[in-house]
């Protein structure tokens, strides 16, 4: 597999910028990013070898390396994947609940994870990367996880993470009706110091939001609800939840335990982002597996 690059012709508008204020601007490279191509000659103007510092002029091509061949440092496992969408750059995948997205720590590295089967998916079509999860999900939580293929892309989608510009919707079903159809959590989190799992509502605690809405009250004490996050704590949802009264159906963690369903009734459905390349949002939405479908029915 050979480099990959980025090709970006300078448009009258950017004539005169330095190409360093292309990076950071219009092609969105971090610092880091910007120190890994100035270290390898990552970036080309006309062909021909440049300095950051140097200006562009209109039609002037810059190219950009966002990929080079690279042993994964995971080993590669076989799986069924249910990949739900892909390009060049990235790709969606829809993970089953009781699955850890990525190892947790170095001791754990050889337990299979949804990253050694995306490292198996990588070795089989020929592509030699490192697995990127741009952001994560518990292990009992099913639905969307972003992959990055490339070093490039993970950094931009993670800098869209951080802006609130990569969104996610989940979809949990709970015990107890919300007190209104629509709401927001505001409840900052911090670790419980007695637990080493458990996080708390803390006044010492991170900043953290949830948005909600109800969208059935199927029978008894069970509401389904659907939630955006504007911030992304660890077990936000669940901690915020519980906060209210309503906490998700089989979490055994934050009061949820219940015979009805295994595991937290938690599901990643819907995430929104710009590709690097086209900048156009992507909506990626994936419906309600099957035992919480069973709780509503």
């Amino acid at each position: 597999m050979d480099k990959e690059w980025l090709v970006h012709t300078v448009t009258p508008e950017e004539a005169g910028r330095r190409i360093e204020s292309l990076l950071r601007g219009r092609l969105g490279c971090s610092r880091r990013m910007l120190q890994r191509l100035t270290r390898t000659n990552g970036f080309t103007l006309n062909g021909k070898k440049a300095r950051l510092a140097q200006p562009v002029q209109t039609g002037d091509i810059l190219k950009v390396c966002i990929h080079r061949p690279e042993t994964g440092d995971l080993a590669p496992v076989a799986m069924s994947l249910d990949i739900v969408y892909e390009d060049g750059d990235l790709l969606v995948v829809n993970k089953p609940p009781g699955l850890e997205v990525h190892p947790p720590e170095q001791k754990a590295r050889f337990r299979p994870t949804l990253a050694h089967g995306i490292a198996h998916y990588f070795a089989a079509s020929g592509y030699q990367a490192r697995v990127r999860p741009v952001h994560r999900l518990d292990k009992d939580t099913s639905g969307l996880v972003v992959f990055a293929k490339n070093v490039y892309t993970h950094q931009v989608l993670d800098r869209q993470l951080r802006a609130g510009k990569l969104r996610r919707g989940y979809l949990a079903v709970v015990r107890g009706v919300p007190p209104a159809n629509t709401g927001t959590l505001d409840f900052p989190i911090g670790r419980d110091p007695h637990h080493p799992v458990r996080r708390l509502v803390r006044e010492d605690g991170e900043p953290a939001i949830t948005h909600y809405t109800v969208l059935r009250v199927p029978a008894g004490d069970l509401a389904l609800v659907r939630l955006e996050l504007t911030t992304g704590r660890t077990h936000q949802i669940r901690v915020h939840l519980s906060q209210i009264g309503c906490p998700v159906l089989g979490d055994r963690l934050y009061g949820g335990h219940s015979p009805l369903i295994g595991r937290q009734a938690l599901h990643a459905w819907s995430v929104a982002f710009l590709p690097p390349r086209s900048g156009e949002q992507v909506l990626v939405r994936q419906s309600l597996p099957a035992d919480m479908l069973r709780l509503l029915t």
